[in-house]
């Protein structure tokens, strides 16, 4: 078991998308000025001893973070989570997409902390699995990588594969709508400020 407060866990901010959707790249969007990875980061600090981006974008490179490059380009998140897992020195990581401004550390807290038997940990909000707001441990690495190279890249299909634990947050108080929301595209974003 490890200790309350989460350390010993990394966090790896997956900004690697192409935002074709949104237009621009939504990680670096100004939300209630500041850009909506920011929000991301600032959460993921308390919780954890070291917070890095995946992105290919050098622009990632002002929030002082170390920014690693996807290792596999054009699968989507699926590459993301194999870089951040590549790379990490740490057992398990919080893996977070850049657009979820609403996110907060005591959620970040609560799913680390029923993380450590499983090899990946999702809340499940609506009866719906969250692959971008979870726990991975670096020992999924070598069948993740195998998943890719069969291409079963879609998450929801790749998760299936492992130890996974699937936390039920919808009456949590730590957790609420908002907190899920994809901001994909402008009217996404719109609608995110006015709740903002």
């Amino acid at each position: 078991m490890m200790p309350d407060n989460g350390k010993g866990v990394n966090a790896y901010v997956l900004a690697g998308g192409k935002s074709s959707r949104m237009g621009s790249d939504k990680g670096l969007m100004l939300f209630n000025g500041k850009p909506m990875i920011q929000h991301v980061i600032e959460q993921l600090e308390p919780v954890v001893d070291k917070v890095l981006v995946v992105g290919n974008s050098s622009a990632y490179d002002i929030f002082g973070k170390e920014v690693i490059r996807d290792l596999i380009k054009g699968i989507g998140p699926a590459g993301g989570i194999y870089s951040a897992l590549e790379h990490t020195n740490a057992a398990h990581n919080f893996i977070v997409s850049c657009d979820m401004p609403f996110i907060r550390s005591g959620a970040i807290e609560f799913i680390i902390q029923n993380s450590f038997q499983y090899q990946i940990t999702l809340p499940v909000h609506h009866q719906k699995a969250e692959p971008l707001c979870g726990v991975y441990a670096k020992e999924c690495l070598s069948k993740w990588q195998g998943l890719v190279q069969q291409k079963i890249v879609r998450l929801h299909d790749m998760i299936t594969y492992f130890r996974l634990l699937k936390l039920n947050v919808d009456n949590n108080k730590l957790f609420n709508d908002q907190l899920f929301q994809n901001i994909n595209t402008q009217y996404d974003f719109e609608n995110a400020l006015k709740q903002s």
